[in-house]
């Protein structure tokens, strides 16, 4: 194989890598909304994450809300209509004007290491942080605090801020005593019931291969 082929190869493989970058996890689904891949629509889930280019199609009295990872900006659409994912924003294809709202780059950062589920529903494995020292575990604490002070109850965006951080450093009883509380104080919360099944996925996880 010649030099140049080579070289376009490895071009056209970095093309396509970049083109598939994840830009946006999902941070609430009410409503049916699908994501259009492929022959048929796979219904989408609050806590996806979301590639360059994706399209959505929203159907009547939908709500999607979701935040972009490079500019942490945040996105409330309501359907009927479609929309396609770009790196910066969604692009809507007869769809009114989001609610816009800019989150804070710190959460946004940590968030979008939320662990995603594998094709078998078994919770993806992070990579794990060279110092989970007792001053890392307190500052995280004091973030998620100050963060949760700013936003309503309802919102779980502090608290996947504080279980990404836990779970990133491997703190798995904490983060299951933070799964425990929110079951506790939002037991109707569906979103809340799916945040908890992933971390519990996700720990079992990693528990079980350690073994």
């Amino acid at each position: 194989m010649s030099f140049r082929i080579i070289c376009i190869s490895f071009l056209v493989l970095g093309f396509a890598q970049a083109s598939a970058a994840e830009v946006a996890l999902v941070m609430s689904v009410h409503g049916n909304i699908s994501r259009l891949d492929g022959a048929a629509p796979v219904p989408l889930e609050a806590f996806v994450k979301l590639k360059d280019g994706d399209r959505l199609a929203l159907e009547s009295d939908t709500r999607l809300q979701l935040v972009y990872f490079k500019t942490g900006r945040q996105e409330t659409w309501s359907g009927p209509g479609r929309l396609q994912l770009t790196v910066q924003e969604g692009r809507a294809e007869d769809l009114t004007a989001p609610q816009v709202k800019s989150l804070p780059l710190v959460m946004v950062k940590q968030i979008a290491r939320t662990p995603a589920l594998d094709s078998q529903g078994r919770g993806g494995v992070t990579r794990l942080r060279t110092i989970a020292s007792d001053d890392a575990i307190g500052k995280l604490d004091a973030t998620y605090r100050e963060l949760r002070s700013a936003v309503e109850r309802d919102d779980l965006g502090p608290e996947m801020y504080l279980l990404s951080g836990l779970y990133e450093m491997r703190q798995l009883e904490r983060v299951e005593q933070v799964l425990a509380e929110l079951q506790q104080e939002r037991p109707k919360n569906p979103e809340a019931a799916l945040l908890v099944s992933l971390y519990k996925k996700a720990v079992r996880n990693v528990r079980e291969s350690k073994k």
